[in-house]
């Protein structure tokens, strides 16, 4: 088959959504199909030796990147046997804005069908619900202008919420990368939705981290990987290391809005910090394959974590809040542990820091887990999807 995958981010600079991508496209490759990439996103155009195409988007991002999609889907709608596959929610608005829509799959990777800003976290905390009344507290700091004036954009989030959910009721196939992520679709109206995770080659990927990184690590650390955001529980990633009390310092690799903040509370509470920032994929993965434990204190409902799905492969503890879909990769006290409240994080990360039999233990779990998300389990799964829109 010929499967062109759409997607807005892509590697080499990405997030999980981008490594997913190039995880599928190198699994499909690997089964005899003929794959292409669609991206808006910079690099090379031979990247892997796949065929990447890096589109131009001019103008407003929210406009100019669906129509870039659509232009280009409209050319390879008009092959036969041609499958279409987005990835996220500007590449799937282009690529569902034509006649052809019946033969686009849509894998949604996060909550952009149900929530403005993707995240479903608004001042700090879980949104309750998405609707007008709750929207005058979502839109407080991100909105400029005091209320009731930044309540003005509301009608505006509304629409856009409405437009992505009608494209996407028009979509072949919609993939679900959790079962959390599917329940919430079919909560919203969503028709079809069928769950399918993310595809990680473990071979791949013990093999990257084999190597040494480019950077010097302390001999035992724990360790963050991810955006210095609200969703991912930066605020909380301090006080659970020091709750802890292991004496280990924390690595973190990663950037965002609260990186001043993460100095600031590591410095008050005396833990040794090493914030690297944001750090090449091969130098992510060596560091895991060699930290003490991995801490994610994530605050949203974690759609599928990438981080943690690599560190399943890698055999790497795990001491994770208990929200969105990573109950459906971390099997609790098997492959990692899985807690509620922050209070019980700092426990799990010293358990695992104490501990040199758990963490064995754990890390065995965790890798015999991981096949659960291999090419050969998953891509037959995609090939079946893919012969039913055809």
């Amino acid at each position: 088959m010929r499967v062109l995958l759409l997607s807005e981010v892509y590697p080499p600079r990405s997030g999980g959504a981008g490594w997913s991508t190039r995880a599928l496209a190198l699994g499909l490759r690997e089964a005899g199909h003929c794959v292409s990439i669609a991206t808006t996103s910079p690099g090379p155009l031979d990247l892997d030796g796949l065929d990447v195409r890096r589109l131009r988007a001019r103008g407003r991002k929210r406009l100019a990147v669906p129509r870039a999609f659509a232009a280009h889907a409209a050319h390879a709608a008009n092959e036969a046997d041609g499958i279409l596959h987005a990835q996220h929610s500007l590449s799937a608005l282009g690529a569902l804005a034509g006649a052809w829509a019946s033969r686009v799959a849509v894998t949604v990777r996060d909550h952009w069908p149900v929530c403005f800003w993707s995240t479903r976290i608004s001042q700090g905390a879980l949104c309750p619900r998405c609707g007008t009344v709750p929207m005058t507290r979502c839109v407080k700091g991100r909105v400029p202008g005091p209320a009731p004036f930044s309540w003005g954009a509301i009608p505006y989030m509304q629409a856009d919420l409405a437009e992505k959910r009608a494209a996407l009721a028009r979509a072949g196939a919609t993939l679900a990368v959790s079962r959390a992520i599917a329940s919430e679709l079919t909560a919203a109206g969503i028709p079809r939705v069928e769950v399918l995770p993310n595809v990680v080659d473990a071979a791949e990927t013990r093999a990257i981290a084999a190597a040494e990184p480019s950077f010097p690590l302390p001999e035992r650390f724990l360790l963050f990987v991810g955006k210095l955001e609200e969703n991912k529980g930066a605020r909380f990633l301090i006080p659970a290391v020091a709750g802890a009390g292991t004496g280990l310092p924390l690595v973190v690799l990663g950037e965002g809005s609260l990186a001043h903040t993460l100095k600031f509370d590591a410095t008050a509470a005396g833990v040794s910090l090493v914030l690297r920032g944001w750090a090449h994929r091969e130098d992510v993965l060596r560091a895991m394959g060699r930290a003490t434990a991995i801490v994610f204190p994530s605050l949203w409902p974690e759609p599928l974590s990438r981080v943690l799905l690599e560190a399943l492969a890698l055999g790497v503890p795990m001491a994770a809040m208990d929200t969105g879909g990573t109950r459906e990769i971390i099997e609790d006290a098997e492959s990692g542990l899985v807690v509620e409240g922050a209070a019980a994080l700092s426990d799990a990360v010293g358990r695992l820091a104490g501990d040199a039999a758990l963490r064995r233990r754990l890390a065995d779990g965790a890798r015999a887990r991981a096949e659960r998300f291999s090419p050969a389990v998953l891509i037959p799964r995609y090939e079946a999807v893919y012969r039913r829109l055809r």
